[in-house]
């Protein structure tokens, strides 16, 4: 029945593919109550807890001194970002004042809001991940623009979020100093000779981007309508560019969005290696089209991130990329990493194609998706659940069903109509079977033109190769299955490790998913 539902889930919803409008970012239309305490009052409180957390004598004392400090700090806060006029005019009327943005610091006003990660709701607590330590954990957001608005080049639409955390300083004589320290940056606190590590959320601004963003509320129209939401199709940074930093390009599947990633970017966010050493880039895509022609735009993503990263600096980095790749988008990565030569052409056609009776736009569509220069910066990727022999699911009546009600960009239809209709054609002449329009699920189908070539193709052996593949209980290696896609077809050789997880075909979710992920990530710092 979960089968069904799996594919059946995109024609039922046709009726509501309108998005209803984005949340706001959370309010402060007056000071809460258990903040409401005088300004004055609650600096003498952080004052004296701050004496005793700076006397190395009284380490007896720090854990309840921290706790206090904490939460008069966090009250202050309160008062800080919900009075009237600009932060500093707030910080002065407090008597305070805020440390200049630098590198490792903020600007509170550099943010279209700021407030506390304790105001976001977590569903998943077993999930979340917290740092103990000084200060009050905050979450930033700076606006971007919604979806099919024009934005800043690999800038994601609706805004960015960020970890941050506030403490007041009373180092000096004078005013106390109020600092916002970019928790993504700076991991520690130091005073009077000791180091204490900075509080932190590292979950509160993953989740609050993902309650934020509609990418991920566009999974069923991606499939059904994709035309309507090619604009979006791109690859986002969700950091700015750093060339010291080894980006890790982040795949999804089928009526999926890279909300798919979200677990696992959870969970590598609280691991200092990884925000030092790695920068996230995330490939969206509406998934009714068919892979091969994807594969086309994401290589030209790829290319055009790659050509801006090294106007930015030294390209060492660069050249180290990972892809981590879900589902159907690992068809997309290992098609855009493997030179194809003339095998996906060869299955797909028996002439040449300067012969073929096609339009000039058609030609060029085939060049691109059968003939191409593989890309040359990934060195290391991760397969999860990904169907390299196809699924049998594509082949049920339902899933067929569900294919024809694709609408694919009225562009791409006329090209593909065409290449279609040729080879159909040649097909009869041949007494072969004729080629039905592609699309994303008949992509997938085992007798699949597309995945017949790329098995065909072997994997490059200059890129480390690892596998995640489900097994949902119902089966033992070799039989089992996660749900979706056969434990045969998720396997796949060269790879330099196959890690079999308790789960659906959802492995992205999975927690020894992570694991594994920073396993392998790790040892790609070696």
């Amino acid at each position: 029945m979960k089968v069904i539902v799996r594919f059946a889930l995109p024609f039922l919803a046709v009726v509501c593919l309108t998005h209803c409008g984005a949340p706001q970012p959370p309010q402060c239309h007056r000071v809460p109550r258990a903040s409401r305490a005088p300004a004055n009052t609650l600096v003498e409180t952080a004052r004296t807890s701050w004496q005793v957390l700076a006397d190395g004598s009284r380490k007896a004392d720090w854990p309840k001194a921290e706790a206090d400090y904490n939460t008069a700090v966090a009250r202050l806060f309160d008062q800080l970002r919900c009075g009237q006029g600009s932060w500093q005019d707030r910080a002065a009327a407090m008597d305070t004042t805020i440390f200049p943005a630098k590198r490792h610091k903020a600007d509170p006003g550099e943010f279209d809001a700021l407030f506390p990660a304790t105001n976001v709701k977590i569903r998943r607590e077993n999930r979340r991940h917290l740092t103990p330590g000084i200060g009050v954990a905050l979450v930033g957001w700076k606006e971007t623009t919604p979806i099919n608005v024009p934005r800043p080049a690999f800038q994601p639409p609706t805004g960015m979020p960020y970890a941050v955390n506030a403490t007041l300083r009373f180092d000096k004589d004078g005013k106390p100093v109020w600092h916002f320290v970019k928790r993504w940056i700076d991991d520690d606190f130091y005073y009077a000779e000791t180091r204490r590590p900075l509080a932190a959320d590292w979950t509160a601004p993953n989740v609050f981007y993902w309650n934020m963003s509609n990418l991920d509320d566009l999974t069923i129209q991606n499939v059904l309508l994709p035309g309507r939401y090619m604009e979006e199709t791109g690859l986002y940074f969700l950091q700015p560019y750093d060339p010291k930093k080894i980006p890790i390009v982040m795949v999804h599947g089928l009526k999926s969005s890279p909300d798919a990633f979200r677990y696992i970017i959870n969970d590598l966010s609280p691991e200092p290696w990884f925000r030092e050493k790695y920068q996230v880039w995330l490939f969206n895509y509406p998934t009714g089209n068919p892979w091969l022609y994807t594969g086309i735009r994401f290589r030209e993503y790829i290319n055009a991130a790659t050509k801006y990263a090294r106007t930015q600096g030294d390209d060492t980095q660069l050249n180290n990329m990972v892809i981590l790749a879900h589902s159907m988008g690992g068809l997309i990565t290992r098609s855009s990493i493997t030179d194809p030569g003339r095998v996906i052409y060869d299955e797909h056609f028996d002439k040449p194609i300067d012969q073929l009776e096609v339009n000039g736009s058609t030609r060029e569509l085939i060049r691109a998706g059968m003939f191409y220069k593989p890309l040359k910066e990934p060195k290391r990727v991760v397969f999860l659940a990904v169907p390299h022999h196809g699924s049998p699911m594509a082949n049920m009546r339902f899933a067929m069903m569900t294919s024809n009600f694709i609408r694919l960009p009225k562009i791409l239809t006329v090209d593909l109509l065409d290449a279609t209709l040729h080879a159909a054609k040649e097909s009869a002449e041949a007494g072969g079977e004729a080629p039905r329009m592609p699309t994303s699920i008949s992509s997938l189908s085992p007798r699949s033109r597309g995945i017949k070539a790329l098995n065909k193709m072997p994997l490059p052996r200059n890129i480390h190769f690892h596998s995640i593949v489900g097994n949902r209980g119902k089966g033992q290696i070799p039989d089992c299955s996660d749900g979706v896609v056969p434990y045969h077809s998720s396997c796949v050789n060269p790879v330099e490790s196959e890690k079999v997880v308790p789960w659906g075909h959802g492995v992205t979710d999975c927690p020894v998913s992570s694991e594994e992920v920073k396993r392998i990530l790790k040892l790609h710092l070696r």
